[in-house]
């Protein structure tokens, strides 16, 4: 379940933030006769700024109003300025083909923008500082995509997920991973519902199979594992403990069949040893009365999975 992004800080060689702060005042004052110091916004055509040439509005002697500039190497920024800086709406064209439009302060995406990658990626949403923030949508060109929440460039809070392969993930994230309670929907509809730890499946949960078979229980760094319960498509149940995806340790064993309640124990997912007596295992000494209570009360302990 491998998370991808493209655009989490845009180190282009002609991002508008590097760019910007190459080229920003760099206007040289003293070329200007009087007309341009007397407060009145002016017009100027193809005016050398650094590498790059200017063609709009300038107030004494810094770009203001409306622009464009265009860099040797063709990236481009056409809109509003402020202060000799990007200020209010704007676009801006990569050299290599990326465009960002949307809204600028002080030479920076911020507010509402949109970046389309040469590549055919494309992220909508709210920026600060040049980065992702808040909500947003985030499409690539394999057709996956992602709509939710941004803190600072990662996805963080609740977002939804849909992988080119089909595949779903609705619930929450943290630094770019899947953490906390989400629900993830495999390519061929199996499901688990649960809690995640950076991306793997990490504390209680429900795995539904595709032919009716059901897990619910525990779950470590990806797998079954600590107490669970398991049903079969023909009516046995197994519920007790697990390891590394097996059962492994005390377990109550269900059979429709015969409508019969068994107590054993489990090793590497086969049954060891013989049927324990339950009374024996009431005993609080018993090395398996911990365990048998955990799983008497399973029922309840888990009833709002």
């Amino acid at each position: 379940m491998k998370k991808k992004g493209y655009v989490n800080d845009y180190k282009k060689t002609h991002n508008p933030q590097q760019s910007f702060h190459k080229s920003q005042n760099v206007i040289d004052i003293g070329v200007f006769d009087e007309n341009f110091l007397n407060n009145n916004i002016k017009y100027v055509e193809n005016l050398r700024v650094g590498k790059s040439s200017y063609t709009g509005d300038i107030l004494n002697g810094k770009r203001h109003g409306k622009g464009i500039q265009i860099w040797d190497d063709g990236a481009k920024y056409e809109g509003e300025w402020e202060n000799d800086k990007p200020n209010g709406y704007g676009t801006f064209y990569h050299a290599d083909g990326d465009v960002y439009q949307g809204n600028w302060k002080n030479d920076k995406a911020n507010g509402k923008g949109i970046y389309i990658s040469a590549d055919g990626g494309r992220f909508e949403g709210n920026w600060v500082d040049y980065v992702q923030n808040g909500y947003g949508t985030e499409i690539w060109k394999d057709g996956s995509s992602y709509k939710g929440n941004y803190n600072m460039g990662k996805k963080e809070g609740y977002g939804e997920y849909i992988w080119s392969n089909g595949a779903k993930y609705m619930g929450n994230w943290k630094d770019n991973k899947l953490n906390g309670k989400g629900t993830y929907i495999y390519p061929d509809n199996k499901k688990y519902e649960g809690e995640f730890v950076d991306n793997e499946k990490n504390g209680i949960g429900k795995y539904t199979w595709n032919d009716g078979r059901e897990y619910i229980g525990e779950f470590k760094k990806d797998k079954k594992e600590g107490i669970g319960k398991f049903l079969w498509t023909d009516g046995r149940i197994y519920i007790g403990y697990w390891k590394n995806n097996k059962q492994h340790g005390l377990g109550k064993y269900f059979s429709k069949k015969n409508e019969e309640i068994k107590f054993g124990e489990w090793s590497n997912g086969k049954k060891i040893n013989e049927w324990i007596d339950e009374e024996n295992l009431k005993k609080e000494d018993n090395e398996f009365n911990k365990d048998y209570l955990k799983i008497c009360n399973f029922e309840e302990d888990f009833k709002n999975i």
